[in-house]
């Protein structure tokens, strides 16, 4: 959501933004200069966080512009977003609105061409109970929806890092105002896109933030919890712009002689390979 800052001559503010999805570890403050201010970001987290900024300016100006989306990037400490410099003698000030989100959002293109592993292990088979655009909860959404037991072997689909582990809740419903306990690990990949595991179970996560995971490895226990009609594992693979998430249709790996292909749902895949 957004937050509004009020900024005078000498103020010196640290602001955190939450999302809809949870808490960001990205602060914006400014520090005073000669006639003006610097505008900086800290970003604690392990992938890039884009900020778009709207200033309101008294007797000022932005040297990189205003009404505008800046890419922080990932763990980056006094990261330099704008100055701000008075125009002529007297009084200036600022304020400024400020939202962001996980991502660089000013980048559209990703590796569509990525062959994906099944997310469990070898010699393993499930069913893909709701695929692409299903009717049931994934209307307008890339998502895929695999059956499987509680305590099931979830293995990476794609190498990445791990910035986003929510593992503690316990409640289940069918209903979407359960999508706040969604247990769930996002992954950051190397072309911009993230994928995101949810239902995993209570303390089901093996990974921690800021682990670098490979592909295949192990990273958590499927369960039923959030907004979940049974027991599955809800995986999709998206680009994450300011306040929207655009889902992507990805190829998967089936056995070591076959092409790469798209799931579809109500089929069973029987993963044959490590």
């Amino acid at each position: 959501m957004t937050k509004r800052i009020s900024i005078k001559i000498i103020l010196l503010l640290f602001l955190f933004t939450l999302n809809l999805h949870g808490q960001i570890k990205l602060k914006t403050y400014s520090e005073k200069i000669e006639k003006g201010f610097k505008f900086l970001a800290d970003n604690e987290e392990y992938c890039p966080v884009s900020v778009k900024v709207d200033f309101e300016l008294n007797n000022m100006s932005s040297s990189r512009g205003n009404h505008k989306i800046f890419v922080i990037p990932a763990r980056a400490r006094n990261y330099l977003i704008t100055k701000l410099k008075s125009k002529f003698s007297g009084s200036y000030s600022f304020s400024s609105t400020t939202r962001f989100n996980y991502g660089n959002s000013l980048k559209d293109r990703y590796d569509q061409n990525y062959v994906y592993n099944l997310p469990y292990k070898n010699k393993s088979t499930f069913i893909l109970y709701q695929g692409y655009h299903g009717t049931r909860t994934h209307q307008n959404k890339n998502a895929l929806d695999f059956s499987m037991p509680i305590g099931t072997p979830i293995h990476a689909a794609r190498e990445g890092v791990v910035v986003k582990v929510i593992e503690k809740n316990t409640i289940t419903c069918y209903q979407k105002e359960c999508a706040k306990y969604n247990n769930s690990i996002l992954i950051y990949h190397s072309d911009g896109t993230f994928s995101n595991y949810l239902h995993i179970d209570t303390n089901g996560a093996i990974v921690e933030v800021g682990d670098t995971v490979a592909k295949g490895q192990r990273i958590a226990k499927s369960g039923n919890i959030g907004w979940s009609s049974g027991p599955h594992l809800h995986f999709e693979v998206f680009q994450q712009k300011i306040g929207k998430r655009i889902t992507l249709k990805t190829k998967f790996k089936i056995n070591e002689a076959s092409e790469a292909i798209y799931l579809k749902e109500k089929q069973k895949y029987t993963r044959n390979y490590n």
